[in-house]
């Protein structure tokens, strides 16, 4: 038995420094895709955005703290990814769905959101999305501009890499495991879109829900970000159905 703890103990020393050299060697073979890491980091301004300049002010602390948390999914995604994990770089991004449609549920929901601090209240994503779309801030407008149905599709396709249940999620590739750190430009550009269309969706959702607070001059420093992450083409329909004016 001793020399069996021994075995392992050497094995964990191999593998400790493996650890490192993986992720180390990963990074620097990613460097040459920054422009891909730029643009991700662009998008993630949005979110830090719509915390600092309007979430602060008018949401209670409790409702805040989901987007807190939706905000360092976002950015675990992105660091997740800049080191070849892609696989949890798209939980990630999961999560960051779930924790800022809950929390646009319970910030309208108080007596629900303490009983969710007591661990008594749970909400599932489809009966949140159901709730999304009966709103009246919501219900009115195009798919264009309410981003549901561009989360529900993401939502589907992020839930089969958390579960493992689609070949192009697995971690073992040909019947070999190919470590947690891979670079592999392939799943780059995939986390790239799932990324992008995640962040889109969930701007849209948040200008739906909290229009009257950024319409005509307001919150110049939270529009021009969210402006980042919002592809123009749909800028002018933003404007005619929220009156929020982006910038190009």
């Amino acid at each position: 038995m001793e020399q069996f703890k021994l075995e392992v103990s050497a094995n964990f020393e191999r593998s400790f420094v493996a650890t490192r050299a993986a992720v180390e060697s990963t990074l620097q073979e990613l460097d040459g895709f920054k422009d891909k890491y730029a643009a991700s980091y662009n998008r993630l301004v949005s979110l830090q955005a719509w915390r600092s300049e309007l979430f602060c002010d008018v949401l209670s602390p409790d409702a805040e703290d989901f987007f807190r948390e939706a905000h360092n999914d976002a950015l675990m995604s992105h660091a997740l990814a800049r080191q070849g994990a892609w696989r949890v770089a798209l939980m990630s991004l999961r999560s960051l769905i779930e924790n800022t449609v809950f929390g646009l549920y319970y910030c309208e929901h108080p007596v629900e959101l303490q009983q969710w601090s007591n661990g008594e209240h749970k909400l599932g994503f489809s009966e949140t999305i159901s709730y999304l779309l009966r709103h009246p801030k919501v219900s009115h407008l195009d798919d264009l501009i309410t981003g549901v149905d561009i989360l529900k599709s993401e939502y589907a396709t992020l839930s089969k890499a958390v579960h493992g249940s689609a070949r192009a999620f697995r971690m073992s590739r040909d019947g070999v495991v190919t470590g947690l750190n891979l670079n592999s430009p392939a799943d780059l550009g995939a986390w790239s879109t799932r990324e992008k269309s995640t962040i889109t969706g969930l701007n849209l959702l948040l200008l739906c829900f909290f229009a009257d607070h950024i319409k005509g001059a307001a919150l110049p420093n939270l529009r021009k970000s969210v402006s980042l992450a919002i592809p123009v083409a749909r800028h002018q329909a933003i404007k005619t159905a929220l009156k929020i004016t982006l910038r190009n």
